[in-house]
């Protein structure tokens, strides 16, 4: 039977407010108002065992508090601690809409590489003590923060997490983050975590140049078994310019669950064909859907549709008949406003691109690749018609996204698949000297890029349905 002797613990109070210990767990090492933690001489025991000798605390009366939730504070007349700020992309220009933001208790604990089932509702890693999301514009605010110096803050979307802390928290008042190098994801893993990115290139759609555009350090970009966090492929038959020195091809990627699955998100880059000679077949579309389902995310355009086109699971091919062969659509796409995140999609394209026409999005080049998709199993964000033929009538979808497994209830899905059937990068040159060619602006596709490819880095829920900050112990 453990017991655990504690210190003399004493509510400090001050005007206006009062440091107020919450309920915790005890613990053997605590940090209490006197900061001695250990209560060896001179203390009590309290009883950690139903039948042990010493001091029972009663049923229903509050445990002693445990680091800094003994820091926070109960303020008066409607006054709160707060935490506002703004996250940003590593760029530290684009805000970004539904990321963590936390005050840790404990350390977090690292996160896993490569392809894991990241649900939704689950409680962050170091037992937070509160916790928000952003918003459209990236702004958030934590209230009840403890009070203090170096508060620790924990800023996440995925396998995306910067740590930080804030070197004075004072009570009852707001404590605004001004500065974007402080609020911002990371640049580079020495910075913080970031995912473990596997880039197929393409000669149609440059999806590469968005990484260094969003903010990557250019030392991030590399080939397979380098340290680098975002590995290049290059497929077989594609044209349109090289990449870094030393690229495996992409059935090396493809073709091998194993490799595929040491990634937590792939963007597969359009070929320019559907399906050029050699470079995929069978088994690669075998490998690339066990990836999703045990938990990748992958990132699509235009021709790369093939990946659900020849899927050999039934319920991803049933998702949306796809015709395919490049049709012309309607440009600009029509976004979807009705659900949350759909919104907020539009609401974010609208706050960092002021030219943009609200709700809609136009891009290099729009396809019309895909029948009308069963909605109980892709969330379509975008759609426009068709320009020619038959099809030219029909509404078809653009931007759409697809748990996996798909059909299966969302407690049991762990992957995610996005797909642009469009082109949004057409004139940058992709060659040796990566990512020295990625010298166009942002354009409103790429934007569009930007907001799916961080929003397929969060953890899995149904994109109907409107995020919810992740729970407090």
């Amino acid at each position: 039977m453990r017991t655990t002797t504690l210190r003399p613990l004493f509510l400090v109070a001050f005007a206006p407010f009062a440091v107020a210990c919450s309920e915790g767990t005890v613990s053997d090492d605590l940090d209490l108002v006197d900061g001695s933690g250990t209560g060896e001489e001179g203390g009590f025991t309290i009883d950690s065992g139903d039948d042990a000798p010493g001091f029972d605390v009663p049923d229903g009366v509050a445990k002693p508090c445990e680091g800094l939730r003994c820091q926070q504070t109960t303020c008066t007349g409607g006054a709160d601690t707060t935490i506002t700020g703004t996250v940003y992309a590593p760029n530290g220009k684009l805000p970004l809409y539904n990321v963590i933001v936390y005050v840790p208790n404990l350390t977090p604990l690292p996160l896993t590489k490569g392809a894991t089932c990241d649900k939704c509702g689950a409680v962050a890693s170091g037992d937070p003590i509160v916790t928000a999301l952003t918003d459209y514009q990236g702004k958030f605010t934590l209230k009840n923060v403890p009070v203090g110096s170096d508060i620790p803050l924990v800023i996440q979307l995925g396998k995306w997490r910067r740590q930080v802390k804030i070197p004075s928290v004072k009570a009852c008042v707001d404590n605004p983050l001004t500065d974007p190098n402080v609020t911002r994801l990371p640049r580079n893993q020495k910075e913080g975590d970031m995912p473990k990115i596997a880039v197929t290139l393409g000669g149609c759609d440059k999806l590469s140049c968005m990484l260094p555009k969003v903010g990557i350090d250019a030392s991030e970009f590399g080939v397979d078994g380098s340290p680098a966090a975002v590995h290049f492929y290059q497929p077989t038959g594609t044209f349109g310019g090289g990449g870094p020195a030393g690229m495996k091809d992409a059935r090396a990627l493809w073709d091998n669950p194993a490799k595929l699955k040491e990634y937590d998100i792939a963007v597969f880059s359009c070929e320019c064909f559907e399906n050029s000679p050699g470079s995929k077949d069978a088994k690669s579309f075998a490998a690339v859907d066990q990836y999703l389902k045990a938990g990748g995310r992958i990132f699509t355009t235009d021709f790369q549709y093939l990946w659900y086109k020849s899927s050999p699971d039934p319920a991803m091919k049933a998702v949306m008949p796809i015709p395919g062969g490049a049709p012309s659509g309607t440009n600009p796409v029509d976004l979807d406003t009705s659900f949350t995140k759909g919104k907020a999609l539009a609401d974010w394209m609208s706050y960092v691109d002021k030219s943009v026409t609200y709700g809609k999005v136009q891009c290099d080049y729009v396809f019309n690749n895909f029948s009308p998709a069963d909605k109980t199993k892709a969330q379509v964000w975008a759609q426009s018609k068709g320009i020619s033929g038959a099809a030219g009538s029909t509404i078809n979808p653009r931007f759409v996204t697809i748990n996996t497994p798909v059909g299966k209830p969302i407690e049991e899905q762990c992957g995610k698949a996005v797909h642009l059937d469009a082109h949004i990068n057409g004139s940058d040159t992709i060659n040796a000297s990566f990512p020295a060619g990625c010298k166009s602006a942002i354009k409103a596709g790429e934007e569009a890029f930007a907001f799916f490819f961080f929003d397929l880095a969060s953890c899995i829920q149904k994109d109907g349905d409107p995020p919810k900050p992740p729970p407090v112990k």
